[in-house]
């Protein structure tokens, strides 16, 4: 009786302990398996509110966010193909936070343009209406 007794003792640690192995081992492997699953998530994440973004024309309304964004997730990706998936879940996050902010931003304060171009264009349209009050003057031309 007592042989039987410590058998299932013996038995009921090693499967305790066959439990702790598989359950240690579930773990790493779900572990291991965290870095890429996250990095493809926060990656994927990061396109979609970057087509918004450029759905919003945040190129020209947000250029530095839109623009910000764009690279954040080309390093991203980058980072993802050389299996560095903390660097590319730290880019895609980057790039969310600036994809966001350039939709938010072309959407509440839109950009009209640079003021240099402003200025280039009434210079333009200036000497476009010089031209043509110069072409209504009467007098002979050609000469």
């Amino acid at each position: 009786m007592q042989v039987l007794r410590d058998t299932v003792r013996t038995l009921g640690t090693t499967a305790r302990g066959g439990l702790v192995a598989a359950t240690l081992v579930l773990v790493t492997v779900l572990l291991v398996g965290c870095g890429p699953v996250q990095s493809t998530q926060r990656i994927s994440e990061a396109e979609v509110d970057f087509e918004r973004a450029r759905v919003v024309e945040a190129h020209e309304k947000a250029p530095y966010e839109y623009f910000s964004a764009k690279y954040y997730l080309h390093k991203a990706k980058e980072e993802w193909g050389y299996s560095d998936f903390e660097a590319a879940y730290d880019y895609a996050r980057k790039a969310k936070q600036a994809a966001r902010a350039a939709i938010l931003k072309a959407k509440e304060d839109p950009w009209t343009g640079s003021p240099v171009d402003k200025a280039k264009t009434q210079e333009v349209e200036g000497a476009q209406k010089k031209q043509a009050e110069s072409d209504t003057e009467a007098g002979p031309r050609g000469f």
